[in-house]
């Protein structure tokens, strides 16, 4: 699921297993065959993996990622296709958020995910196309009860490092790829419609623990025996049990990528 350019410093003998192949996934970007996986986990990737090729804003695809999963909690993949419905909720959060994308690229980028390989739709599929998304907008505008704005936990992580910053002194924060590692398991964490249940300050607290799990790092102060951790001073439910609950519920998120029917 990650895609990134830059390696963090690790250090294998005392990185516990789970924590070496989540910086190893990160160099690993396999192309799905969406035609063999119809299921939520493959949906939310194709919502995803357009969204970067379309070089949306992180909060397009991410509100466009949650309007997939809001949308399948009152619907079914028997019912509705998992593509057109993605990439319906590209074409409105890009509205949402005031990304400048054009229905006809959303079209484009979608069939050729989708159709690896295949040329471009010629005009009558690809009219038919278009007017099955502008359909589709409606329906998903009203399942969200027209309630479009997502509250993200991107700007409570933008907070949360700001503090972390300074509670782990400027030298350590910069020469770890603290950020880096943050943003690409904020994009990871739209696979699942976890993102519905839990609030965007605890999923902020959850990604950072990981983070700091990842490389080792230690907040000054912290003591978790005694329920004092960093992220219990940053918001109410952020306590020592919700956020390791979580954590261990955002890494399973990757287990769930190894059932993915890739292409060959």
């Amino acid at each position: 699921m990650m895609n990134s350019s830059s390696k963090g410093q690790t250090n294998n003998a005392k990185t516990p297993l789970f924590q070496i192949n989540l910086l190893e996934r990160e160099y690993v970007n396999p192309s799905v065959d969406y035609t063999k996986n119809y299921n939520h986990f493959a949906g939310a990737r194709f919502v995803i993996e357009c969204g970067i090729k379309l070089k949306a804003s992180v909060l397009t695809i991410a509100t466009a990622a949650t309007y997939y999963h809001k949308f399948y909690t009152v619907a079914t993949l028997e019912d509705y296709d998992p593509y057109l419905i993605g990439s319906t909720c590209i074409y409105l959060a890009s509205k949402v958020e005031d990304d400048d994308i054009k229905i006809r690229d959303i079209i484009n980028v979608g069939i050729s995910c989708v159709r690896r390989g295949e040329p471009p739709l010629s005009l009558d599929p690809y009219f038919t196309m278009r007017d099955s998304l502008i359909q589709a907008e409606l329906l998903l505008m009203r399942v969200l009860g027209f309630k479009m704005k997502v509250d993200l936990p991107h700007r409570y992580l933008l907070h949360y490092l700001l503090s972390l910053k300074d509670w782990l002194g400027e030298k350590t924060f910069n020469n770890v790829p603290i950020v880096h590692l943050t943003w690409t398991i904020t994009q990871d964490i739209y696979h699942s419609s976890m993102v519905l249940k839990y609030s965007p300050q605890l999923l902020a607290a959850a990604i950072l623990n990981i983070v700091l799990q990842v490389y080792g790092i230690v907040v000054p102060g912290d003591d978790e025996i005694n329920n004092h951790s960093w992220f219990t001073v940053l918001h109410p439910d952020c306590t020592n049990t919700d956020v390791w609950d979580l954590t261990t519920k955002i890494l399973a998120i990757y287990q769930e990528e190894d059932d993915l029917v890739l292409c060959t």
